[in-house]
C-alpha cells in the first residue's frame, strides 16, 4: 500500500471516530452508591456482566472528585444522588435508581438547573388492568378506591378500563378504617379491586383491615405492587432487579441526556396462589401470566 492509501486509511478512521459515539467503544460508568454493601456490589457483577464493553465502577461518595472520568452516572437511592448534585462539574447523564417520587420532587426543587433522571418501577395502570382480563376474562365491574390525593388517576384508569371491556366503579375512601355507605356499595357491585398507588389508603397501617373486608366479601385485589401480594393480594405485575439491569443495560447502548422519567418497560407478575385459591381464582405459572400480560398490551 502507497503512501497515499495510508492517507486515505488514517483519514478514513478518523472519520470513523468523529461519527462513532464514545459508547461504541466501551464507556466508563459511575455506580454511586452510599456503601459497598453486598447489594451494591451484586449490582455491579451483575452489570458488568450484560455490559462487559463498559467500565462499571463502584464508587462511594468519599471518592467523588473533579478528576474523575465518567461518561454516564447511575446512582442508587436518595442519598447518593444528593450527594452527586453537589458536584456542579458533573455533567453527565445521571439516571437514577431505586428512589421514590417524594424524593424525586424534593431534590428537583432543591436542584432546579441539574438535569437527572430517574427510573420508575412502579406497576403502570394498564398492565395491572390486563393482568386482570388474564386472570379473570369474565371480569366485567373494577372497584377502584381513592383518596383526595389519589383522584387524578381515576381520569386515565377510566379510558384505560374501557379499552378492556372493563367497568370501572371509583369510589373515595375519606377513612380506610370506617367505609361509608357509598364504598360499600361499589365493594358490593364489583368484581374485584384494583389497588391503586395512593398511599393514603394503601399503607402498613391500612392494609390489614382493607385485605380482611375485600375477603371477608368474596372480592380479590390486584396490586398495587408486589409488597401487596406477600401481604393477601392476589397478583401484581412488577419490576424488580432483573428488570432495572435490563434497562439500565439498554440505555448503556445510546448513552445520553436521558428522559426526566423512564418507565421501566420489563415486568414480571407476582402471583399468591394460596390466596387465589382460596378466592377461587384458577391460576397459572407467573411466568405464564406474565407472558400473556405482555401480549395483551401489543
Amino acid at each position: 500500500m502507497g503512501s497515499s492509501g495510508y492517507i486515505q486509511l488514517i483519514r478514513g478512521l478518523i472519520v470513523v471516530l468523529i461519527l462513532c459515539p464514545a459508547f461504541s467503544w466501551g464507556a466508563t460508568v459511575g455506580l454511586l452508591v452510599d456503601s459497598k454493601s453486598d447489594q451494591a456490589l451484586s449490582f455491579q457483577a451483575h452489570l458488568k456482566k450484560f455490559s462487559p464493553q463498559h467500565d462499571i465502577r463502584l464508587i462511594t461518595p468519599d471518592l467523588l472528585s473533579d478528576t474523575l472520568l465518567i461518561d454516564a452516572w447511575f446512582t442508587i437511592g436518595p442519598k447518593a444522588l444528593a450527594k452527586l448534585l453537589e458536584w456542579p462539574n458533573h455533567t453527565q447523564p445521571i439516571l437514577s435508581l431505586f428512589i421514590t417520587q417524594a424524593s424525586v420532587k424534593k431534590l428537583r426543587s432543591k436542584n432546579p438547573n441539574r438535569h437527572f433522571s430517574t427510573l420508575d418501577n412502579t406497576p403502570t395502570l394498564d398492565r395491572q388492568l390486563a393482568l386482570i382480563k388474564v386472570l379473570n376474562p369474565q371480569v366485567k365491574q373494577v372497584a377502584v378506591f381513592f383518596s383526595a390525593q389519589g383522584k387524578e388517576q381515576i381520569a386515565e384508569l377510566k379510558i384505560l378500563a374501557e379499552k378492556l371491556n372493563l367497568k370501572l366503579l371509583a369510589s373515595e375512601l375519606s377513612d380506610p378504617l370506617n367505609w361509608k355507605r357509598g364504598a360499600l356499595k361499589t365493594l358490593k357491585d364489583s368484581d374485584l379491586v384494583l389497588g391503586l398507588k395512593d398511599s393514603a389508603i394503601y399503607n402498613a397501617t391500612n392494609i390489614r383491615s382493607i385485605l380482611m373486608r375485600l375477603y371477608r366479601a368474596g372480592r380479590p385485589l390486584i396490586g398495587p405492587d408486589k409488597g401487596y401480594v406477600r401481604a393477601g393480594a392476589v397478583a401484581s405485575t412488577y419490576s424488580g432487579m432483573p428488570e432495572t439491569l435490563k434497562i439500565c443495560t439498554d440505555l448503556l447502548k445510546d448513552i445520553k441526556d436521558w428522559p426526566a422519567n423512564i418507565q421501566n418497560p420489563y415486568f414480571n407478575v407476582s402471583i399468591n396462589a394460596q390466596v387465589a385459591r382460596s378466592l377461587n381464582i384458577v391460576v397459572q405459572d407467573s411466568d405464564q401470566v406474565a407472558k400473556a400480560v405482555k401480549g395483551l398490551l401489543k
